[in-house]
């Protein structure tokens, strides 16, 4: 018997599988979406305003208006965020400028004298508090029950400088009236 060889069989390749992109394309869809529904919830909530209000603290002295600080604002030199830090109790009074050599062209630098008619550890809880709210920091505070109390603060101006302000508020004999200085000057060197 004469054995015949089988012809031999090419091998076949393996079934063709196509691969689906939908999968991927159902993600970046839904991803797209998203952004699309929470960029127009963003656009829709900015646009209504928020009513800006001062601070009001329960039991603290509430803010006043003086004209004491309009020269100091009609200087030009003070940006908005700083010029936050010039308000006074209600019922405050004048009693006049301090001369600090810095009322001329340069460097600011301004103080003046007030009375109040409140407890000291009230006027300094109301510049603590208001200034704080404002986004002034407390650097420094001091003082004894007889002499004088002070409270330092200062706050990184929007125009690039450093500026601090202190109330120093003496001891008085009245517990019904303190009188007290309030400061605001540029910081020349922060270091």
């Amino acid at each position: 018997m004469v054995q015949t060889e089988a012809p031999t069989a090419t091998p076949k390749p393996p079934p063709a599988r196509t691969v689906s992109i939908l999968p991927a394309a159902a993600v970046l869809g839904l991803a797209v979406v998203t952004l699309v529904v929470f960029g127009l919830m963003n656009m829709i909530g900015s646009q209504t305003t928020t009513p800006t209000t001062q601070p009001a603290f329960l039991g603290g002295l509430a803010a006043g208006r003086t004209s004491a600080f309009t020269s100091w604002v009609g200087s030009g030199a003070l940006p908005p965020d700083v010029a936050s830090a010039l308000l006074v109790p209600v019922g405050t009074r004048l009693l006049g400028a301090v001369d600090t050599g810095g009322g001329g062209t340069g460097q600011f630098d301004r103080e003046d004298r007030f009375v109040v008619g409140a407890p000291r550890a009230r006027l300094l809880g109301f510049y603590r508090s208001n200034l704080v709210a404002r986004g002034w920091s407390v650097i420094s505070t001091s003082g004894t029950a007889a002499g004088s109390a002070q409270v330092l603060f200062q706050k990184a101006g929007s125009d690039g400088v450093y500026w601090e302000s202190g109330v120093t508020a003496s001891a008085s004999t009245s517990a019904r009236t303190t009188p007290y200085t309030f400061r605001l000057f540029q910081v020349s060197d922060f270091s």
